[in-house]
């Protein structure tokens, strides 16, 4: 979805535009070095999509509730687990890329507080995506979307590398924010 790609990228576009490179160079190294997180969070949502579909298809509230409970525990733990050891070896691994790299360690502490938000509610967006709540979805991504957008505009000129972590940060929470108030009027 063009959404997606947005939300993912458009932090790192407005910064080779409005900073310099090696401001860039530092941002990305920082926030993909972080990103690593979301893989939990992929795999978790994969791997329960099928029994979203299933539980919701056979019409079991029960045993979709029980789904939604063990993905949130396989999201959340994991992730926190594995955001405590990425901001424990944050400045050594982001030093691999050069001394200078280090700067963007603060990034990761930024991203790491949306990557748990995120990861605290579970793989919602799969469930709504299994649910039939897809227009719900692609709503709360549109609008995450539009708000990095404009929260990148507004803060990467003036806050820097930690605007771009703040407005993606904000951007990842509102968007999960949204799906969790669908799922909950819709389930």
């Amino acid at each position: 979805c063009a959404c997606e790609l947005a939300l993912q990228n458009t932090d790192v576009i407005v910064i080779a535009n409005a900073l310099s490179p090696t401001q860039a160079g530092i941002y990305f190294a920082a926030a993909k070095t972080m990103g690593l997180i979301m893989f939990v969070y992929y795999a978790v949502g994969s791997a329960m999509a099928n029994r979203f579909a299933a539980a919701s298809a056979q019409a079991d509230d029960g045993a979709l509730r029980a789904h939604v409970r063990e993905a949130v525990r396989w999201t959340f733990w994991p992730s926190l687990a594995l955001g405590l050891v990425m901001l424990a070896a944050g400045r050594p691994l982001l030093g691999l890329f050069g001394a200078q790299f280090a700067d963007g360690y603060p990034v990761m502490c930024v991203l790491v507080l949306a990557f748990l938000a995120r990861a605290a509610i579970g793989p919602v967006d799969f469930l709504l995506n299994m649910t039939g709540g897809q227009a719900d979805c692609a709503r709360a991504l549109t609008i995450a979307a539009l708000l990095n957008l404009v929260l990148n505009l507004l803060l990467v000129p003036r806050f820097g590398i930690i605007g771009a972590a703040s407005a993606v940060s904000l951007s990842l929470i509102a968007g999960a924010a949204l799906n969790y108030r669908a799922a909950c009027r819709r389930l």
